[in-house]
């Protein structure tokens, strides 16, 4: 029995000294706290980003007004406890043998996570929300999404005088869309490339490159639709075309385009909710605006009565219903993610640096 006392004594010190040892398959301190911790904190700043973003298009289709929160800090406090405890017997030994435990030792683990909310206001937040997306960051995004013309679809309003207004008849977005089917048709084939040209300076330009001769047609094609001379493709040389944030045809061989805002993506997204028929007088726009929307059929947000029928890759409840995005829907979760970076990236730009931060401690 001492020999065991001696044992837990040990143990207790160890532990107590912080010196990692595992207590049990889910419970270590040290390194091991950082492993388990990390991931779980992240995973579910994840979760209520995507559900703070569902929320923000959902009440846009209603035409109510939302505040947005970001998350500033997470400051996590680890304690370890030890007690020990022993049972003693009165009596004669026939009473309790076997029904007592003479030494026993405990350990705790604690964690007390707190969270720091920044509230995302005031004229930063709104020149972050308003202004149009950078050049710099459209190319980025043309450059990594797959497929480019659903990018381009959300993103720009305007390339050489041809428009993709945010609504309207389809009639209205058939010229601009003709040309970007042909700028996706190259892009897949690896003959069109977005980049940065050191030679200018570090500006921005569209590559169409290896073309000849099964994509020629296609290239003489695009450039009439941008009203752009046919003879930059003679011989078949490469056509480097100087990217600018400028309205209107060109007088020479570059493109200008007109980017849209974070906050007309959202506005677009919240045409892409399926508002329930009791709902039908609370929400803004028309039926024909929502089906000529750039973003119709490329975003769909369900709704439903009660908890969503089928997987979700992302949910909230407003008014009574809940409204998802459907897991298995690939083109709405390229587009919810797309849209999601974007947000990020104003969320980090709008913050500002001397707003009060909301403090709440996770547990007791």
């Amino acid at each position: 029995m001492s020999r065991n006392v001696g044992v837990a004594v040990v143990a207790a010190t160890l532990w107590l000294c912080g010196c990692g040892y595992v207590l049990g398959p889910k419970a270590t301190l040290g390194p091991g706290a950082i492993v388990r911790g990390r991931a779980l904190y992240n995973d579910v700043i994840t979760h209520t980003n995507n559900e703070q973003t569902l929320k923000l298009i959902v009440r846009a289709r209603y035409g109510e007004p939302a505040g947005m929160l970001s998350v500033a800090s997470v400051t996590a406090n680890m304690r370890t406890t030890a007690s020990t405890a022993s049972q003693f017997g009165i009596g004669p030994s026939s009473n309790y043998s076997g029904n007592i435990t003479p030494l026993s030792l405990g350990l705790a683990y604690e964690e007390n996570p707190t969270i720091a909310y920044t509230p995302i206001q005031g004229e930063r937040y709104a020149k972050s929300f308003l202004s149009p997306v950078g050049l710099d960051v459209l190319l980025l995004l043309l450059g990594i999404e797959h497929p480019p013309d659903r990018v381009i679809s959300m993103l720009i309003k305007q390339i050489n005088g041809l428009r993709n207004p945010m609504y309207g008849s389809p009639a209205a977005h058939a010229a601009f869309q003709a040309s970007i089917d042909l700028l996706a048709h190259l892009e897949e084939a690896g003959q069109a490339t977005w980049a940065t040209t050191a030679a200018t300076g570090g500006a921005f330009a569209l590559v169409l490159h290896d073309y000849a001769p099964g994509s020629r047609d296609t290239v003489l094609d695009l450039l009439g639709r941008w009203g752009l001379p046919r003879s930059l493709a003679e011989h078949d040389r490469d056509i480097a075309l100087p990217v600018k944030l400028a309205f209107g045809r060109v007088t020479k061989p570059e493109l200008n385009v007109q980017t849209r805002s974070v906050h007309d993506l959202i506005e677009l997204a919240a045409r892409a909710v399926e508002v329930p028929p009791e709902d039908a007088a609370l929400a803004t726009g028309d039926h024909d605006a929502d089906a000529s929307s750039p973003l119709r059929g490329i975003l769909r947000v369900h709704s439903s009565p009660g908890v969503p029928p089928v997987d979700v890759l992302v949910a909230t409840r407003h008014r009574g219903h809940w409204f998802y995005v459907a897991a298995d829907d690939a083109s709405s979760k390229l587009s919810f993610r797309f849209l999601q970076e974007l947000i990020n990236m104003r969320l980090v730009e709008g913050v500002p640096q001397t707003m009060p931060t909301l403090t709440i401690p996770v547990s007791k």
